[in-house]
């Protein structure tokens, strides 16, 4: 029987909730590119490529998404 310590767990839950914080799921990616490449007003296309650019920071430098 495999035995799970707290500790182990704790982190485990821990670990998903960062990740969770950090990154935008793939789908939701690939749906605000797709919007981008659709969208006629400027203004739109300004808002959504700021979420873009928003998600990949905080990606590459670990940092919680503010969306």
């Amino acid at each position: 029987m495999t035995v799970i310590r707290q500790q182990d767990f704790i982190q485990s839950i821990a670990d998903a909730l960062q990740f969770i914080a950090n990154y935008h799921p793939r789908d939701f990616i690939d749906a605000m590119s797709k919007a981008y490449e659709r969208e006629q007003s400027a203004a739109a296309k300004d808002a959504i490529a700021q979420i873009l650019v928003n998600s990949r920071m905080c990606a590459e430098n670990n940092r919680p998404i503010c969306q």
